[in-house]
């Protein structure tokens, strides 16, 4: 015999959905951390491969073979978290983040082979920086997707902050990458002088919205780290680069000097990342051990109510025709205590879930603005067909020339883009 489930049944069967699901949300955050300590290794190796290459393998050579070593050390790590995902737990809400594992793992795949390409110097300085670029961007494709599947207001928020903590750091490896070739070769472009400033433009852009998720002690941390003398040293590094005209002439060794205050910087950019995934490992645990206790609460409030018997009704209370009728109408054999309860429950557990859904709407707008950006900059790539990096200047620029911000005109090229190709 079948026997159908009750309003308890699934007031219970919802708090167990939920734990799955930040259970889920906590092996995925361990991923995360995994990924920053990764990004990190990455960034290191790519600023020291160009250093190689460039100076045609004179230069930092045993500081590049150490950055090998910790690069596969952190890889080994963050496939050991990969083992532990349930992959089948994910519901089609992930289907965008194992999509983004997938391409970043594919394109990890490449590395032995950039790094022979390296050692025999059949490689560019600009195309070694060009495929950890990309390397780099799947994986922080990771990190946004993670975000994106969050239903955790909290979660999301510090997963946001993370990103674009990660993004703007990922932006500071860039530069340090492009610097490096710049001053090891003894000269600028005027294309990587622009790239260069627009990296730095890039970088404060994501600071800014870090700032704005962060709790209290990261942002702290960053506030402290522009003020220190790596930053101050970096930035009079930087004026140079500004200053740099055709036909000057820097000496080589600037590049490793170069290498070594953006490395400063990075590496304290480092302590902070580190400290928003401690941060969002305990988030995690915090909320699966909280859920847990309000399902045992609940399953023991319920068990106790369902036994609890009405006192009978005394004669004088049968025969107060005065009283208002506060009676509840229910079939026979449902314990009416056990019904008002599951209700107040089933009320509290909506109205938690409805401020939750506002808290998530607000923490995902930066990321459904960035998806915006992300599409815009397609359309500009595919149409001029223009780096990514270009696409990006120009939605900049119109913004700043228009005095708009950027997701404003990111909308607008997306809307004409439509319009064009219904005409």
């Amino acid at each position: 015999m079948t026997v159908t489930p009750n309003a308890e049944d699934f007031l219970l069967a919802a708090k167990r959905s939920e734990i799955n699901a930040l259970n889920h949300l906590m092996l995925s955050s361990e991923m995360v951390i995994t990924i920053s300590d990764l990004i990190h290794e990455l960034q290191k190796e790519r600023g020291l491969s160009n250093s190689v290459l460039v100076s045609k393998g004179k230069r930092l050579v045993e500081e590049h073979s150490q950055a090998i070593k910790a690069t596969d050390t952190s890889l080994n790590n963050f496939r050991k978290t990969l083992s532990s995902l349930k992959l089948e737990d994910g519901g089609s809400s992930a289907t965008r983040l194992y999509n983004s594992l997938a391409y970043a793992l594919h394109a990890l795949e490449g590395l032995p082979t950039i790094r022979t390409s390296i050692d025999t110097n059949k490689l560019t300085a600009p195309d070694n920086t060009k495929f950890f670029n990309h390397l780099i961007a799947g994986l922080l494709a990771v990190i946004f997707e993670a975000a994106d599947v969050s239903n955790d207001p909290d979660i999301t928020r510090l997963l946001v902050a993370l990103f674009n903590f990660l993004q703007g750091k990922e932006y500071a490896g860039q530069e340090r990458a492009w610097g490096v070739i710049g001053f090891t070769t003894g000269t600028f472009s005027n294309s990587t002088r622009d790239q260069i400033k627009a990296l730095q433009d890039a970088q404060q852009n994501c600071f800014d919205i870090f700032s704005e998720f962060s709790t209290i002690l990261p942002a702290a941390q960053l506030r402290q780290l522009e003020t220190e003398e790596a930053s101050s040293e970096l930035q009079r590094m930087r004026q140079l680069i500004a200053r740099f005209r055709s036909g000057d002439s820097l000496p080589t060794l600037i590049g490793e000097v170069w290498y070594q205050t953006a490395t400063a910087r990075i590496d304290e950019m480092l302590d902070i990342a580190n400290q928003i995934t401690v941060e969002l490992d305990q988030l995690c645990r915090t909320k699966v051990k909280h859920a847990k206790e309000e399902l045992r609460l609940h399953e023991e409030h319920l068990i106790n109510l369902a036994n609890y018997e009405e006192p009978p009704m005394s004669p004088l209370t049968a025969m107060d025709t005065e009283r208002k009728d506060t009676t509840i109408h229910l079939s026979r054999g449902i314990n009416i205590k056990l019904a008002g309860s599951i209700y107040e429950l089933v009320q509290r557990q909506s109205a938690h879930l409805r401020q939750i859904s506002e808290e998530l709407a607000s923490a995902k707008q930066t990321l459904n603005e960035r998806k915006l950006i992300e599409k815009a900059k397609g359309v500009l790539m595919t149409s001029q067909r223009i780096s990514e990096e270009e696409a990006y200047k120009q939605l900049r620029q119109a913004a700043m020339d228009g005095s708009k911000r950027i997701v404003d005109i990111a909308v607008n090229i997306i809307s004409i883009a439509g319009m064009l190709k219904t005409s």
